[in-house]
């Protein structure tokens, strides 16, 4: 449909009983699902809709501020090598929080860091992320060393020499695949 042009469904007769039956159901059906009138339906959902993205913005600057903790000392994991900061560790985390959490390992260019994260999410994954810009990125390849450990979880991937994630079928190999990386970077 063109912009200016509008769409006219027109009924009649029992159809039209019908449709409006169909249409009355599914204003019910609505409205109990959130447990509001059929008139305060429009408001309750639109409110339903932006806490809900207000709670996911929330949740990734949680996951943020969590990457953040566990790399500043307090449970250890990140070791000095060179002027370079190592940090590998296995978190319990899906692709797109994995991502993140190594958004902020990476992000600031004062800190080179070289992170490897592993999870046994869907049959095992790694990321390798690097500090663009510094040494770190001058020292290591994300690539090379994400080929050098995935054998472990019986997998492969790719990237870029910054950043390179894979994936495999054998998730209790990470524990070795992890132990390679820190051997690797020399942590």
């Amino acid at each position: 449909v063109q912009d200016g042009v509008e769409r006219l469904t027109i009924v009649s007769g029992q159809a039209a009983l019908r449709y409006a039956r169909q249409q009355d159901a599914l204003l019910r059906a609505a409205s109990d699902a959130l447990s509001v009138t059929p008139e305060d339906l429009p408001r309750a959902a639109e409110r339903f809709f932006t806490e809900w993205k207000d709670q996911q913005k929330r949740i990734k600057r949680m996951e943020q501020e969590i990457a953040k903790l566990r790399t500043s000392g307090g449970d250890g994991g990140a070791t000095m090598v060179d002027g370079v900061r190592v940090i590998v560790q296995e978190v319990d985390a899906d692709l797109k929080q994995l991502t993140n959490m190594l958004g902020a390992m990476t992000r600031d260019p004062e800190q080179p860091t070289v992170a490897v994260l592993g999870s046994r999410e869907g049959g095992g994954k790694l990321l390798v992320a690097l500090t663009e810009g510094t040494i770190a990125a001058e020292r290591y390849d994300a690539v090379t060393v994400l080929r050098a450990i995935s054998s472990h979880i019986k997998g492969g991937g790719g990237g870029r020499p910054t950043f390179a994630q894979g994936g495999g079928s054998n998730p209790d190999g990470l524990p070795d695949a992890l132990a390679e990386a820190k051997s690797l970077l020399g942590a």
